[in-house]
């Protein structure tokens, strides 16, 4: 213990005042570098989490282009699974000139599992469909666009494709209600019931088949995979087919920041380092002193090393620390930018908070 006290104070306490500056500014480096870090990767996962959310829960998981279930395929699919009919096409609404591009997705609101067609209509929206087979349920912003009110009515145009020529057709109907998913289906979803029209009717004008919705979205491959198996050949596809480059982008994205933030420690890793080989020339003299007192090379370098270990280790966890702390108080801090800046950083957004 008095050797390992003596050598503290020859190595480590050093008289070169710009070694010690390096030393603790590497130090704090490494803090905010982990702090960072932990605070975007945190943010970053958020954002990717509640993007699945709002998204998974408008679309359907699996679709399948057939009017039945038949027992093969059913004895696939999942406990705790919603499967029910469903219809998508491409419409425009036109309102004062503008025309909105809308995704028009049809449900069958006599279902037995009709309160959770879509996660986010609420009850009395989906029985006010199911008694007007002419209702349409809009996002809140495109309601507040249009400027319409519940039981006025709302003119769509879509494509017709039942002849050997695309013919455009205009369809009536009465708004019974609205939703807000906080996403960017609120502007281009607008959700229709599918007694209106005979299946032949929809099949003209978009696919009409079954939606199996998911307990857990992530396992619709698999099940795609085994309905697929056991079919006859039917058209099968999961939301991954369609959304699943939109989610590689965002974990591409996710990947660049964390190898990107990582070089930030990176470089106070070597700052670290830095600072430690200038700790060993501020003090050769006294390792020299020390060797002539018996010290093996092995002892020395192992202290030197011990010494970086504990800034690195320190360092680390006080940016861990500050980060996750960061990132729970997230908002509170952005509310603090923003009142000092006087500017709103999810304006623009389908965010009211950093999730």
């Amino acid at each position: 213990m008095l050797a390992l006290h003596l050598a503290n104070r020859l190595l480590f306490h050093s008289s070169n005042a710009f070694a010690r500056f390096v030393t603790w500014v590497s130090f704090i480096g490494l803090i905010l570098g982990v702090t960072i870090l932990t605070v975007v990767v945190s943010v970053m996962n958020g954002f990717d989490h509640e993007l699945r959310a709002r998204l998974l829960s408008t679309i359907p998981h699996v679709t399948i282009d057939a009017d039945d279930l038949n027992a093969q395929l059913a004895e696939q699919v999942p406990k705790g699974a919603r499967v029910s009919r469903y219809f998508q096409g491409l419409g425009a609404l036109n309102s004062r000139g503008r025309v909105y591009p809308m995704t028009l997705y049809g449900i069958d609101p006599d279902a037995e599992n009709q309160k959770s067609l879509i996660d986010g209509l609420s009850p009395e929206v989906i029985l006010r469909l199911k008694r007007n087979p002419n209702g349409i349920v809009m996002g809140a912003p495109l309601v507040r666009m249009l400027r319409v009110e519940q039981g006025d009515a709302v003119r769509l145009m879509t494509v017709d494709v039942s002849t050997t020529a695309v013919q455009p057709r205009i369809l009536n109907f009465a708004l019974e209600g609205e939703f807000s998913f906080g996403a960017e289906t609120d502007y281009s979803l607008v959700v229709i019931n599918l007694n209106k029209f005979a299946s032949e009717q929809w099949r003209a004008m978009g696919d009409l088949g079954l939606q199996i919705q998911l307990p857990d979205p992530m396992l619709a491959g698999q099940l795609v995979e085994r309905l697929q198996a056991s079919s006859d050949g039917l058209a099968i596809a999961s939301w991954e087919t369609r959304y699943g480059e939109l989610f590689q982008a965002v974990q591409l994205e996710k990947s660049m920041m964390f190898v990107l933030l990582l070089l930030v420690v990176a470089i106070a890793a070597f700052n670290i380092i830095a600072g430690q080989s200038m700790l060993v020339e501020d003090k050769r003299q006294n390792i020299a002193i020390l060797r002539t007192m018996g010290a093996k090379p092995r002892l020395i370098r192992q202290l030197f090393f011990f010494q970086g270990a504990i800034v690195r280790l320190s360092g680390t966890t006080l940016g861990l620390v500050l980060g996750l702390c960061s990132s729970i108080f997230i908002n509170d801090i952005m509310a603090g930018i923003e009142f000092v800046s006087g500017m709103h950083l999810l304006d623009g957004s389908f965010f009211v908070e950093i999730p």
